[in-house]
């Protein structure tokens, strides 16, 4: 009887020992499961502010270059719109001044190219003044012999011949050709006075 009362202690001494260990392997196992969650959620946390961090730069950088764009397209605007009102101003002074005074601008280019046409056969061809004028504008420049041929062109030939209003002298042996044309003068305008037409235009000042 000793024997089985022995027993029986025995094996619930057992029974504790296997319960207490049980319940320690559960808590390490929970708190184990703990950490892993702990861990899990900080890694996910981690990479939300990493990717939040990545967004927020390319948001930034995508608004910082839009932001930069519009005063460049400003800009280009501005300067698209005062270059048009110059040219416009241009031809509209162009066909303001009159015929006389836009031979005489045509003349005073023509007297430009005296050092290489001096002493040469020319022939000319114009387009946008009589003949009579265009004769008596070389022949005043060149001297009164100067002119081998003269020859008027249609606004087509003219284009084609890469000018309008104006003429165009040629020596007899083709070497040297000189234009004298509106679009010349635009040119030499526009490379040497297109700051100050800009301002004269806009009143003294150009718009910011």
């Amino acid at each position: 009887m000793e024997e089985l009362r022995s027993t029986a202690i025995l094996d619930r001494e057992i029974q504790d020992d296997a319960r207490r260990k049980a319940e320690k392997i559960l808590k390490l196992g929970e708190a184990e499961c703990h950490s892993i969650a702990s861990d899990v959620t900080a890694r996910v946390a981690q990479i939300q502010a990493q990717k939040e961090a990545e967004y927020k730069k390319s948001l930034d950088a995508y608004v910082k270059d839009a932001e930069s764009a519009i005063p460049l397209e400003k800009q280009r605007r501005l300067v698209t719109f005062i270059d048009t009102s110059v040219q416009d101003a241009l031809d509209a002074w162009f066909t303001g001044i009159g015929a006389e005074k836009r031979l005489n601008l045509l003349e005073h280019l023509l007297e430009k190219y005296i050092s290489v046409l001096a002493d040469r056969k020319l022939k000319v061809t114009y387009t946008g003044y009589p003949e009579a004028d265009i004769t008596r504008l070389v022949t005043g420049i060149y001297g009164k012999d100067t002119i081998e041929s003269i020859t008027c062109l249609t606004d087509l030939q003219a284009a084609e011949e890469g000018f309008t209003n104006g003429l165009c002298l040629e020596t007899n042996d083709n070497s040297i050709r000189c234009r004298a044309t509106l679009t010349e003068i635009r040119k030499d305008l526009l490379s040497t006075k297109r700051q100050e037409l800009a301002e004269a235009l806009m009143g003294g000042r150009l718009p910011e």
